[in-house]
């Protein structure tokens, strides 16, 4: 079991874009819905975040209706090859920057392996999985989260008991 003992009081821990990214959860994973060799038959720890709904989030949502609709009557006028690809969700684009460095007082190395972002109109997410598990030894996990790549100064720390 993993419980918070320390996290910022608003649990905001990176602000992209003028879009504060809040520290959604952490848990250890057995079963994640990502695909990845890499990930097969081993467990991780899954950290999630949201963006914190405003008026910004609100504009850039009407904004990608907006380009998904120009984007779509494209498509249909001229063609798959024409129109390229869709335009991207706003939270792609201020989530996806946002992550953390996990370190433990087992000395464990922690790296990225796999993760999922979207975001528009109902909410923005991004769920990132972690590998490896923390080791049985491990009694402290300490998250310190960063906006592309660089620490925000935000930390969390998660007892494992």
């Amino acid at each position: 079991m993993m419980r918070i003992v320390s996290a910022p009081a608003d649990l905001v821990v990176a602000t992209n874009e003028g879009v504060d990214v809040r520290f959604a959860g952490i848990e250890a994973m057995a079963d994640v819905p990502i695909v990845s060799d890499e990930w097969l038959g081993r467990e991780g720890v899954r950290i999630c975040f949201q963006g914190i709904r405003s008026h910004e989030t609100w504009q850039r949502d009407v904004r990608y209706e907006e380009q998904l609709a120009q984007w779509a009557e494209l498509r249909n006028r001229d063609g798959e090859e024409a129109a390229g690809d869709p335009p991207s969700m706003p939270g792609q684009l201020d989530l996806g920057p946002v992550g953390a460095v996990i370190s433990d007082d087992a000395a464990t190395t922690y790296r990225l392996s796999a993760g999922q972002v979207a975001g528009s109109a109902a909410g923005w997410e991004a769920s990132w999985v972690y590998l490896p598990e923390p080791p049985k030894t491990a009694r402290l996990l300490t998250l310190e989260f960063t906006l592309d790549s660089q620490l925000t100064g935000k930390t969390c720390q998660v007892r494992l008991d």
